[in-house]
């Protein structure tokens, strides 16, 4: 069979490490050729798995794009030794997952998959295909027509100074131009978006909800986890999965606000990905704090531990998160916006929606919820096999090369 490089800014880590991990699994397991080129992180023992930048480019990239605002235009070292491997390796086909994260030259690569007619499957785990400079389009809509006069330029990808957005809007719309043998994949809530953009309105595009292992992810009850990490185990749990300094996830601004209301009942708030400084902020007392967990494992068992897994974003498209916590048994809550109003049909035993963007709302909604019960569970693991399994979610990508474009 052919050669198929995946490209993405991490392995392993995130959503998107995992993702790229599984879909370079699935590869293999079905005989193609598999590389794997990434950014950041650790380097690999597999020589099909090569970490392109070194750490001081990535670095001296974002430094360049939080001075000039142009974020994916450094990196020409990491980049041409990209290409130079592609050619060597004789590689015609690629799939595409984060571009941004300061680890790679987006004109340059398109410039060659592009006259080089290399067919690509772009996968959108957010919105920045369809955008100019931004990850998430918010409130605007500039992106309909053309990018220009940002309102969100201190947001990431950052820029200190100027308003790059129109060139990176126009760049992204050369590299798309007449490339016949592109092919975007991404959620519902993505592809709806790319269908108004200016710039992907006229690409060829798949709808794909995104997959987990989910033997991997599944209940496990360890009341050892409480014992390591002082976890009371006769409380209502709580759990959210995201950083602590990310803004967007809305840990800081509705999770930990919540969970300072909620003092005085009989809810315990667990925040895994913790990133704050403990000496500095303020703790409620009803808040477990632990940082990034890396075994995957012991991360299944805290999601079930869990009755009930909030994710206070405003802005996710389908996080992995959720669809972990839901093959885990936990049923979920988020606001009614984004990606998010598309994880669950609304009647569902697995979902708890808020349709107000505060923190009252979600107090209001939490102090309905109860420790967890076995129908619950079930109809939880029962969506995350029927949407979310990842043998469909590789199979459906790598499905799509075998189709005529």
């Amino acid at each position: 069979m052919s050669s198929i490089a995946i490209i993405n800014s991490v392995l392993d880590y995130g959503s998107t490490g995992q993702l790229a991990r599984e879909l370079y699994k699935a590869g293999n397991s079905l005989g193609y050729d598999m590389y794997m080129f990434y950014g950041r992180g650790k380097r690999q023992s597999d020589k099909h798995i090569i970490k392109i930048d070194f750490d001081i480019e990535v670095l001296f990239h974002k430094l360049l794009s939080l001075l000039t605002g142009y974020q994916g235009y450094f990196s020409r070292h990491a980049t041409s030794k990209l290409i130079k491997t592609l050619i060597k390796k004789n590689i015609s086909k690629v799939i595409l997952l984060n571009l941004h994260g300061y680890y790679l030259n987006e004109n340059c690569l398109f410039d060659y998959l592009k006259k080089n007619h290399v067919f690509t499957i772009y996968i959108s785990p957010d919105e920045y295909p369809g955008l100019g400079k931004c990850c998430y389009n918010l409130d605007c809509n500039n992106y309909k027509t053309e990018c220009k006069n940002c309102p969100s330029v201190k947001q990431y990808p950052t820029s200190l100074f100027f308003d790059r957005s129109n060139t990176i809007f126009n760049d992204k719309k050369n590299n798309y131009k007449d490339y016949k043998e592109l092919v975007l994949v991404g959620p519902l809530n993505n592809i709806n978006k790319f269908k108004q953009s200016a710039l992907t309105k006229n690409i060829k595009m798949k709808e794909l909800s995104w997959g987990i292992d989910l033997g991997l992810y599944n209940y496990e009850l360890d009341t050892d986890i409480c014992i390591k990490y002082n976890i009371p185990n006769d409380k209502i749990i709580i759990l959210t999965v995201a950083k602590y300094s990310a803004k967007r996830k809305g840990v800081k601004d509705y999770f930990f606000e919540v969970a300072k209301r909620m003092v005085d009942t009989n809810y315990h708030f667990i925040n895994v990905g913790y990133d704050g400084n403990l000496t500095k902020e303020e703790m409620p007392s009803n808040m477990t704090t632990i940082g990034y967990i890396n075994d995957q494992r012991e991360l299944s068992k805290i999601y079930s531990l869990a009755d009930l897994y909030l994710l206070p974003s405003t802005s996710d498209t389908m996080p992995l998160s959720c669809l972990i916590a839901l093959a885990c048994g936990t049923p979920i809550c988020c606001f009614y916006t984004s990606g998010l109003k598309f994880l669950v049909p609304e009647d569902s035993l697995a979902i708890k929606y808020i349709y107000d963007i505060n923190v009252d709302a979600i107090k209001s909604v939490l102090l309905r919820v109860n420790k967890k019960d076995k129908n619950t569970m079930l109809e939880c693991r029962r969506v995350a096999k029927d949407r979310y399994s990842i043998e469909t979610f590789t199979k459906k990508i790598f499905d799509i090369f075998g189709e005529e474009i």
